[in-house]
């Protein structure tokens, strides 16, 4: 997947590009709760709203970097993926990328209090993502 790939995926969502009954209802019930009071509050309920591909589905790990950022109200926007590991398939990174969308979806509106919308409208925000769970771990056995 291109770099580029995510611009405009909050215009995506919210024309109901992932309008799925069950997918609504599932982000409903993962949504972050609020209000949100600080920057760490945003950061727990992006990271709160992110799934991983299944394992199964994967070969390798993946890093990804992600600019966001939101409206007065909590709404994302201006998504894009500004870095992502160069080592995996093409069929990988489109998993990863659903993944991104899904987690936007789940995430959009965030419930932002008013003070902290003002602070960060406009603003970019980069959150990072690194898939270790193919990754082998070293054993201290001797």
């Amino acid at each position: 997947m291109r770099p580029a790939a995510l611009i405009g995926v909050a215009a995506f969502i919210a024309a109901g590009g992932l309008a799925q009954p069950a997918a609504a209802q599932q982000a409903k019930q993962t949504a972050p709760q609020g209000p949100l009071k600080t920057l760490a509050d945003v950061e727990r309920a992006i990271r709160a709203c992110w799934r991983w591909p299944a394992a199964s589905a994967i070969k390798s790990g993946m890093e990804l970097t992600v600019r966001l950022s939101f409206k007065r109200d909590g709404e994302i926007f201006g998504a894009n993926i500004t870095y992502q590991s160069h080592d995996i398939s093409p069929k990988e990174q489109d998993l990863y990328y659903r993944a991104l969308v899904s987690a936007i979806a789940r995430c959009s509106p965030l419930p932002l209090s008013p003070s902290l919308g003002e602070a960060i409208a406009g603003r970019p925000f980069f959150f990072h993502f690194e898939d270790h769970r193919k990754q082998r771990k070293a054993s201290l056995d001797g």
